[in-house]
């Protein structure tokens, strides 16, 4: 006796699920052992499916990477939480530990996109919200006195940004407890500048 056709259906879509989170895994997997930018030939190897099935489930590269995007995202939620310091300065330094942890975190995700992105608008747009929110987190925590010396809080803007942390990492080769120290030291003296508000 033939089994009803939603079983049929459920159980494709159960494989359909299954082959989709194989590729997104096989493609962190790759940025994570520095395979860079992880083509659809290797995501489809490492998923074990065929390359059509890539495509049939993204569409195309950038479907992919936003996907990716999304996944490594979620890791990171933690980071938004309240701060637990009562005092701008406070919140600035604790922001600071959080985002080492995140560039570094992130950092072979950042090289991949920008292995790829020269032909992706998705990935810019994707890069330009991330800076964004960082900003306007930055923002939340100084104060408009502050905020008001816009040389300065540029500045602190800059050092604070992956772009920052990244260069001193993969253009002048330091290790992360290094580019972290150059970071700390600059963001330090700018504080310095205004502990007085």
């Amino acid at each position: 006796m033939k089994l009803p056709e939603f079983h049929e259906t459920d159980g494709r879509r159960k494989r359909s699920l299954a082959s989709r989170e194989r590729i997104i895994e096989a493609f962190i997997a790759l940025i994570d052992e520095d395979i860079l930018p992880p083509s659809a030939e290797n995501i489809a190897a490492r998923a074990e499916v065929g390359l059509r099935s890539v495509f049939r489930h993204f569409g195309d590269m950038d479907s992919l990477y936003t996907a990716v995007m999304d996944r490594i995202g979620r890791r990171y939620l933690h980071m938004l939480e309240p701060y637990r310091s009562t005092t701008w300065i406070e919140q600035v330094r604790e922001g600071l530990e959080r985002r080492m942890i995140l560039f570094e975190g992130g950092l072979g995700y950042r090289r991949a996109a920008d292995l790829y992105r020269s032909g992706s608008d998705t990935v810019r747009i994707g890069r330009r919200t991330f800076e964004q929110m960082l900003r306007a987190r930055l923002e939340s925590v100084v104060p408009e006195a502050a905020r008001s010396d816009s040389l300065w809080f540029e500045q602190l803007d800059q050092w604070l940004s992956l772009d920052c942390y990244a260069s001193l990492r993969d253009r002048r080769g330091m290790r992360h407890v290094e580019a972290m120290a150059v970071i700390t030291a600059a963001v330090e003296a700018l504080l310095a500048n205004k502990a007085a508000i």
